[in-house]
């Protein structure tokens, strides 16, 4: 491997183009490596030196945790160069295009080893790309994302989350649509061309045509420095090898039980809403209190409260939709896109404040669609219209917990 001076990398590094893909652990994690290994592929086919790896790609993954993988590409450096000066580090700390496969991770995603909240757009660097496969308008993202102190782009690539697995792929042709979306906001990169070569030659005929319509569909706009959000989180800083403790140190969590919202004591260390694509709307006008979705819950996210109810503690649900699987009751518990949503609140409180504000709200946010997971994970879902929401129930007789 080359001998590089720090005088010779810094010249060298602005030659290198780095992207980072951000999706799903488990869900998403074979489209992911197959973007970043068509990318470097593609960049091969052009000349210019690249390779992939990935932050998780030697670590178990939980399900729908925030992962990602990078590609890294030089038309300056050899491949010894390259890997020298881009693959020691398990993370990178600036990326000029930043791949975001599932949109609710605008919200923020748990970085490596789970260690906090860091904004999806941390790493953009003036000029950059932050390319999002959704169904939103740009303008609908931007309000998430962190505020900036420079000029960079949001590019929409028209799509929903495909979540093609880890034992079984989804071949829904997002893969190649990401990769003419790429083409299309930084040419510098790769080039449509030489990507429809490849997706022909690797993929079949019938595959470039998706390329093309990455290509075409995507929206470019810029973000300005006044946009966004006053980041709430505290930035995330992994510590140096030096200060590290010596062997492994658990602190153990304080127990604590009692009736009512948060009641149950959990480890504030391990928050997991980063985790969840969806969140469970729950009607508790309609709830027969039969403790199922408390019960099964793997997170244990549900606390009982006095009056028999159940709360939700949003900050460690991950979304996994057992609740509304087990739940008896139809339109009881739904799964609703996390993007419909601006914070964390306790929906029993809101629900014991003002019943029927909080069960027209609870409507309002389900809309008339329902989402039905594929018990296989990467399969697909299935969707279903809703005729009319249930009416709000006036329960007589109803035993109450004091």
């Amino acid at each position: 491997m080359s001998s590089l001076s720090q005088a010779d990398v810094d010249a060298l590094e602005v030659g290198v183009k780095r992207l980072e893909v951000n999706y799903r652990g488990i869900f998403q994690k074979s489209l992911a490596k197959r973007i970043t290994k068509d990318l470097v592929y593609v960049a091969h086919s052009e000349g210019k030196t690249a390779f992939s790896n990935g932050r998780y790609s030697d670590d178990p993954q939980r399900n729908g945790i925030p992962c990602a993988n990078f590609a890294h590409i030089s038309d300056v450096m050899s491949e010894e160069e390259l890997e020298g000066v881009a693959s020691a580090a398990m993370d990178i700390d600036k990326a000029n295009v930043i791949v975001v496969l599932d949109d609710t991770m605008v919200k923020g995603v748990e970085p490596w080893g789970h260690y906090g909240n860091r904004p999806i757009n941390q790493k953009a660097i003036p000029g950059s790309v932050l390319l999002v496969v959704s169904k939103r308008k740009p303008e609908e993202l931007v309000r998430f994302l962190e505020q900036k102190t420079f000029t960079y782009k949001i590019a929409v690539l028209p799509g929903i989350a495909s979540f093609a697995g880890l034992w079984y792929y989804r071949d829904d042709g997002t893969d190649v649509r990401v990769l003419g979306a790429i083409a299309k906001v930084a040419p510098d990169i790769i080039s449509l061309d030489k990507s429809k070569e490849y997706v022909k030659k690797t993929y079949g005929a019938n595959k470039v045509e998706a390329v093309q319509q990455g290509y075409d569909s995507v929206s470019v706009r810029e973000v300005q420095p006044t946009e966004g959000k006053v980041w709430p989180f505290a930035k995330p800083i992994l510590p140096a090898w030096n200060n590290f403790e010596e062997g492994i140190a658990v602190p153990a969590i304080k127990r604590g039980f009692k009736m009512g919202p948060k009641g149950q004591n959990r480890n504030p260390n391990f928050k997991t809403g980063t985790n969840r694509t969806q969140r469970p709307i729950v009607r508790f006008d309609i709830c027969t209190k039969c403790t199922l979705c408390w019960y099964e819950c793997p997170d244990e996210c549900f606390d009982p409260t006095q009056d028999g109810l159940y709360d939700i503690n949003y900050d460690y649900c991950t979304g996994c939709g057992r609740c509304a699987e087990v739940c008896p009751v139809k339109e009881c518990i739904v799964m609703v896109d996390e993007l419909n949503f601006d914070n964390n609140n306790s929906p029993w409180e809101s629900y014991k404040k003002d019943s029927q504000t909080y069960t027209n709200w609870a409507e309002e946010k389900k809309g008339k669609t329902r989402m039905m997971p594929s018990p296989v994970t990467g399969k697909g879902e299935s969707y279903q219209e809703v005729a009319k929401p249930v009416p709000i129930a006036t329960v007589k007789g109803r035993k109450e917990v004091s």
